[in-house]
């Protein structure tokens, strides 16, 4: 039932806290005091002194004349790089005088988290989180699905076993039998019903006691947005939709839960929730048209607001004499590096060159459907060339991108998402590959820049703009950043959305 939290409609399971003290859970690089050093509150803290109490605060913002209720599951400390998008936005917000408070999972909850990222919030931010404990119908359930729910059942042809697609050799995990997927898919919304009742609750009370001018919610998760629809609902407050991803849409869809029910719940939830919102905010202009095809009666309020390169000090990096290819973040929604592996490995082979000239490193996820990253390099020829750094904080993240001389941004399942990585990689030194289609929303945005946009199963695609690149490097030819004239700045699109905001606020005040 699990899979990636950021998967578009995939079963939305929080992590469990650690027995015991409930302390926020750290990943193993981040030092035992770091969270507690920047006046993270325990689970047990947060329960013993009632649901107002927030997890974390910064200090308080002077000069704030508005506040902003946000409903994010996984904000900050989550390291998901969903939360990067708020992150940044929350200082632009500090800029224009609004203080944020947040509704999100309790950090005991997120699973992996990067406490650093917290430290990066600025003045007028408090995050109140609720519980991601499974009630114990879902945990019987759950444990007699396990037991009872495989059996007797028939496989879907072809098994478990590895398939041979256009794009390279990969694990084939089935769907399995309708019934299956019925009972998936019913759970799955059963469990995001009850968190989004947790979260609702909590902004319930929070409005109660505060004075807000807005309800914005930011998603996936989407059930984020049922949440905020009833605290909005309650309050009399303009509602805001932040869809990062598309919702019901087909490319959403995770196999798991494949089906009439799956289409029929998500399709009545978002438009709910769309037809109950001031306003809309997407990512990217393929999927405001999607949605203006969908919502036609509504497209007033459906609007782009990209994510950006931000304009914090990056560090300082030197290429030198080594022609590194560098990937960072998480490997999903379709992502598949074997192309890329592939057509590296014949570069590799056709120029000669050595580990010490020329090399692939990834830094984030370290498998790719349940595959080490390293067993699929060697598989596809790689090897000694290759080397996955696993997840690591974002200031170690930026000193490999800062080091590199191509980054890559892989395929979304739908091409309607712009990675939230582009951003960022737009702003280092860097030759820039795109595994995307023609007609993709990354294609799209990078059709007038000296990017190489590639289609993600053409190997030798692949492998003639790398040898290329590699070949201008070897010259002593050096790549210069694509935002190099800002033309991708986030400052840009997030007053865009502070500007519709406000105008939102003024309007809900003179009523």
């Amino acid at each position: 039932m699990e899979c990636p939290r950021c998967f578009h409609g995939a079963p939305f399971v929080p992590m469990p806290p650690a027995e015991g003290s409930l302390q926020l859970a750290r990943p193993a690089h981040v030092g035992n005091d770091a969270a507690d050093d920047l006046g993270v509150v325990s689970w047990d803290d947060t329960i013993r002194h009632g649901s107002l109490t927030p997890f974390f605060q910064t200090d308080p913002n002077p000069d704030a004349t508005r506040r902003l209720l946000l409903v994010f599951f996984y904000f900050p400390p989550s390291a998901e790089v969903g939360a990067l998008r708020w992150l940044s936005l929350s200082r632009f917000a500090a800029e224009r005088a609004w203080a944020i408070d947040v509704v999100s999972l309790h950090a005991a909850f997120m699973g992996t988290v990067d406490p650093t990222r917290l430290g990066q919030l600025p003045p007028g931010v408090r995050v109140f989180g609720f519980s991601g404990n499974r009630p114990a119908w879902f945990r019987t359930m759950m444990s007699a699905w396990r037991k009872f729910g495989r059996r007797g059942g028939r496989e879907v042809a072809g098994g478990r076993e590895r398939v041979e697609r256009a794009n390279g050799t990969e694990p084939y995990h089935p769907a399995g039998p309708a019934w299956r997927r019925v009972f998936r898919t019913r759970a799955h919304f059963a469990l995001a019903d009850v968190l989004a009742r947790r979260a609702s609750a909590i902004g319930a009370e929070l409005t109660a006691a505060n004075s807000y001018d807005v309800v914005v919610s930011s998603g996936p998760p989407h059930t984020a947005h049922e949440a905020a629809k009833t605290i909005a609902a309650r309050a009399g407050l303009p509602l805001v939709l932040d869809m990062r991803d598309p919702w019901s849409d087909e490319s959403a869809m995770p196999d798991e839960l494949r089906g009439t029910v799956w289409r029929r719940e998500t399709r009545a939830r978002e438009r709910a929730c769309v037809s109950a919102a001031s306003l809309v905010v997407v990512t990217s202009k393929a999927h405001e048209e999607l949605q203006i095809a969908k919502y036609p009666d509504v497209r007033h309020r459906i609007m782009t607001v990209m994510n950006g390169a931000d304009s914090d000090p990056l560090p300082t990096g030197s290429s030198g004499t080594r022609f590194v290819i560098a990937f960072t973040g998480l490997i999903y929604l379709g992502r598949n590096p074997r192309p890329l592996f592939r057509a590296a490995a014949q570069v590799a082979r056709a120029t000669g060159a050595s580990p010490n000239e020329f090399a692939v490193e990834f830094m984030g996820a370290d498998a790719c459907d349940g595959v080490p990253l390293t067993t699929i390099a060697h598989e596809e020829g790689l090897g000694a060339h290759f080397r996955s750094h696993g997840f690591r904080p974002r200031s170690e993240a930026l000193k490999l991108l800062s080091n590199a001389s191509l980054l890559v941004s892989l395929p979304l399942r739908t091409e309607m998402t712009l990675p939230a990585k582009l951003f960022e990689y737009t702003r280092f030194d860097a030759w820039l590959l795109a595994l995307a289609d023609s007609d993709s929303a990354t294609a799209r945005l990078l059709a007038d820049t000296d990017a190489d946009i590639v289609p993600p199963d053409d190997v030798d695609a692949i492998e003639s703009a790398i040898a290329n690149r590699f070949a201008q490097f070897r010259a002593g030819v050096r790549p210069i950043a694509l935002n190099r004239d800002g033309r991708f700045d986030r400052a840009t699109q997030s007053a865009r959305l502070f500007d519709a905001l406000e105008e939102l606020s003024a309007t809900a005040r003179q009523r």
